[in-house]
């Protein structure tokens, strides 16, 4: 390291923020909290020390692992390192920030060493991380980074790009990040849902907040699963996930713990009763604000039917109702996947930014 005074040390994960340790781990999430709210210039990806904790926590399914850089007590940087437990064990996600007023010393590489390092010896080959890069460049311009997949780009001039490229990591995909104000044109979103069931014949939605019904929640599973591998992927290393309905309960239960909320709506096949697809969407009460469009997906023998509309369409139309402060609804998309970009794109999402899905794999040096 360039810097002497910042010193590296990892951080315990508190049985509670109310215990004589939580102290570092809760100043880990103000420092991430910072450093986001920076470089987006709001808080839309906020997340408080206790969501984090309970995301944080080990289960059956995950682990996570975390380091700090302090210069004294100061938090000036950290490290996340997330393995999973049931599935993709030749993998890691790893992810570092540095306060602003921090960078240039070191600590960057440092952080992202030592995490690498916790990866190896858990026996994980392949590394994978993120950036995220606000809208506003020039998307053509000469300097830009494309990926692997060639659909997107990315500032060749980032700060973020340049350390991911120095230290080994491969831009594999981009992602369009995008936010959709509300409240929205009903009659718009009405007509878009009409057009799409009209379509759908043989299909009816289900709908549930929270919990999935006992009856469907082995085939949500499934579709859970298969989402992990169904969406653009590029060429990013990672298999399908191990979903079974312990897995979906413990997701439940973690949002529960966490304050939040999900609102889901499936399309059922009536003729086989079997679900075809889902989306759903999260909300955390304590950032009455912010909606979060997660997961949408159609099974590929149902493909063809307007299904996601439909399915998108009613969803947005209900959380209106449901989650009546919700004044924005963000999402994350695969640039290469224009086929949810255009059922967005018509429903009112706009671009905000990007996130670029980085790969390092085992012997690829800085």
């Amino acid at each position: 390291m360039s810097t002497t005074s910042v010193t590296m040390q990892s951080i315990r994960i508190p049985d509670s923020l109310e215990a004589r340790d939580a102290e570092d781990f809760v100043a880990s999430s103000e420092l991430a909290n910072l450093v986001t709210g920076l470089l987006w210039g709001n808080n839309d990806l906020w997340v408080s020390p206790a969501a984090r904790l309970e995301g944080a926590r080990p289960n059956d399914y995950e682990q996570s692992l975390l380091w700090a850089a302090k210069d004294g007590d100061r938090h000036v940087g950290r490290a996340v390192l997330e393995m999973t437990k049931q599935d993709n064990l030749h993998n890691a996600f790893v992810h570092v920030m540095v306060h602003p007023g921090f960078r240039g010393q070191g600590i960057a590489r440092e952080l992202l060493r030592t995490a690498e390092a916790s990866a190896q010896d858990h026996g994980r080959r392949v590394l994978q991380s993120y950036s995220e890069h606000p809208a506003g460049f020039d998307p053509e311009a000469a300097d830009v980074l494309r990926p692997k997949t060639g659909a997107g780009s990315l500032p060749g001039s980032s700060a973020a790009v340049r350390f991911a490229r120095n230290n080994g990591y491969e831009l594999e995909q981009v992602e369009r990040f995008s936010v959709l104000a509300r409240p929205v044109e009903a009659a718009r979103v009405e007509s878009l849902e009409s057009l799409a069931a009209a379509k759908a014949t043989g299909y009816r939605l289900v709908v549930w907040e929270d919990a999935c019904p006992e009856e469907f929640v082995d085939q949500y599973a499934l579709l859970r699963q298969r989402m992990s591998t169904d969406v653009p992927l590029g060429e990013i290393d990672y298999q399908e996930e191990a979903w079974d309905r312990a897995r979906v309960r413990q997701g439940e239960e973690e949002l529960r713990r966490k304050g939040g909320h999900s609102l889901v709506t499936a399309a059922l096949h009536v003729p086989s009763r079997e679900l075809a697809g889902h989306t759903f969407l999260d909300y955390y009460p304590e950032k009455p604000d912010v909606i979060y469009q997660e997961d949408t997906l159609v099974l590929r023998a149902h493909r063809g039917h307007s299904l996601g509309m439909l399915m998108k369409a009613h969803n947005l139309l209900r959380v209106g109702r449901l989650w009546p402060e919700g004044e924005r609804l963000l999402t994350w998309n695969a640039a290469e996947n224009q086929h949810m970009l255009t059922i967005n794109d018509a429903l009112g999402f706009v671009p905000a930014g990007y996130e670029a899905a980085w790969q390092k794999k085992a012997g690829a040096g800085a």
